[in-house]
C-alpha cells in the first residue's frame, strides 16, 4: 500500500501546541514532521531554550534533529541537518547518524528533506525503533439479485490479522456453498482470495478487501 495512505502517529501531548512560537517552528518545518510522522513517529517541536524536531522511539529514547546549531525559524536560511539518537535516562545512547551540515558525512544533500527522511526511516526500520503499521483486511460480500439490484456486505472485519482474515473467508465461502451458491470463479490464492458464486440467476462476489492501517 502506498505510504500516502500509511496513518500519522499522533500529535504530541502537551500545552504548547497554542503557543505562536511552537506553531510558528511547527508551520515551518510540516514537510519533515508529516514525512516523520507517516514512518510513524510522534514527532515535536522544541521552542524553548532551543529549536529543534524531536522524534520518539519504541525504546524510549528519541531523535533531535537540528542544524549547525538550532534549528532556524525560516528554513530558506538552513544549513543542513544533523540527527542525533538520545536517551535521557541512558547517557550511553548518543550517536549521530546523519549529518548534512558543511563539515557533515552528508553534507551533500545540505537541506534536502528526502535523503533526511530516507535516512531516518533506514535508520529506525533496521534497529525497530518505530512502531508497526499493519493492514486491516474486511471480508466482504457483493452482488446483483436476479432483479438487478446491487447488494454489499460486510462480513467480518477489519481484521488486523491476515491468517484470521483467510479463516473468516474460508467460513463464508463454505457458507454459500452450503447454501447451493456454484462457484464460477476463483483467483488470488491465499494471498487475496475472491470467488465469482452463481444462484438462480443472482450473482456474488465474496472478497478480501483492505481496508485502511492502523499504529501499533
Amino acid at each position: 500500500m502506498s505510504n500516502d495512505l500509511a496513518p500519522l502517529a499522533p500529535m504530541p501531548v502537551h500545552n504548547n501546541t497554542d503557543d505562536p512560537l511552537w506553531l510558528a517552528l511547527w508551520s515551518a518545518y510540516e514537510p519533515v514532521i508529516t514525512a516523520l510522522r507517516r514512518i510513524p513517529l510522534v514527532t515535536n517541536v522544541e521552542s524553548g531554550n532551543m529549536f529543534a524536531i524531536t522524534a520518539e522511539l519504541t525504546d524510549g529514547s528519541y531523535l533531535w534533529i537540528s542544524s549547525v546549531e538550532d534549528l532556524p525559524m525560516d528554513p530558506a536560511v538552513l544549513e543542513g541537518f544533523q540527527v542525533k539518537r538520545l536517551h535521557d535516562d541512558n547517557p550511553n545512547i548518543d550517536e549521530v547518524f546523519y549529518d548534512s551540515t558543511d563539515s557533515g558525512e552528508q553534507s551533500e544533500h545540505g537541506s534536502n528533506v528526502v535523503p533526511l527522511i530516507q535516512a531516518i526511516t533506514a535508520f529506525v526500520t533496521e534497529r525497530r525503533l518505530a512502531p508497526r503499521v499493519i493492514d486491516l483486511i474486511s471480508v466482504r460480500f457483493q452482488g446483483v439479485t436476479a432483479q438487478r439490484q446491487p447488494l454489499s456486505k460486510l462480513l467480518h472485519g477489519p481484521l488486523a490479522d491476515n491468517d484470521a482474515a483467510i479463516k473468516e473467508y474460508g467460513n463464508a465461502v463454505r457458507a454459500m456453498a452450503e447454501k447451493g451458491w456454484t462457484c464460477v470463479h476463483a483467483q488470488g490464492g491465499t494471498d487475496w482470495p475472491l470467488t465469482v458464486w452463481e444462484l438462480n440467476g443472482e450473482v456474488a462476489t465474496i472478497y478480501l478487501s483492505s481496508t485502511g492501517q492502523v499504529i501499533v
